[in-house]
C-alpha cells in the first residue's frame, strides 16, 4: 500500500518538486495516520471519485502505469478497516502544481494498552 502511494506520488511529481511521507499518531482519537503528500499536478475534483477504480487513468497525464496502484491502496485500506482520504496538498510549492495529500487513518485497538498493563503488572 505504502509502496503504491509513494510510487504514484513520485511518478506524478515533476523533477525539482517534493514528495513527503509522514506518520502521525492521534492518542485522543486512537488513530495511526499515514500521509503521502506530493507537489504534482493535483487531481481535478471531477476525477477524484474515479481514481480508486481499477484501470482508471486520467486522460492526458502522459505517465506510465496500469491504473491499478490506487485501487490496490483502497483495497488494502478497506481490509484493515482504515479510512482513506484524498485531500488538497496544504503546502503547495508552485500554483501550477497544487499537489495531493493521501491520508490513511488506522484505528488502533483500544485493548492493546489494557493487555500491556495486564502483562506488565500481572
Amino acid at each position: 500500500m505504502l509502496s503504491n502511494l509513494i510510487d504514484n506520488a513520485i511518478r506524478y511529481t515533476p523533477s525539482g518538486h517534493s514528495v513527503t511521507v509522514r506518520v502521525d499518531f492521534s492518542h485522543h482519537q486512537a488513530l495511526a495516520i499515514l500521509e503521502v503528500e506530493d507537489n504534482g499536478p493535483g487531481i481535478p475534483a471531477n476525477e477524484r471519485e474515479h481514481i480508486f477504480e481499477r484501470f482508471y487513468r486520467i486522460l492526458g497525464s502522459n505517465v506510465q502505469g496500469s491504473g491499478l496502484g490506487l485501487a490496490i491502496v483502497r483495497e488494502i485500506a478497506q481490509q484493515h478497516g482504515a479510512k482513506l482520504e484524498l485531500l488538497d496538498n496544504p503546502h503547495p510549492e508552485d500554483p501550477q502544481f497544487p499537489g495531493c495529500l493521501f491520508r490513511i487513518a488506522f484505528r488502533l485497538n483500544p485493548y492493546d494498552e489494557l493487555i500491556d498493563e495486564v502483562i506488565r503488572y500481572g
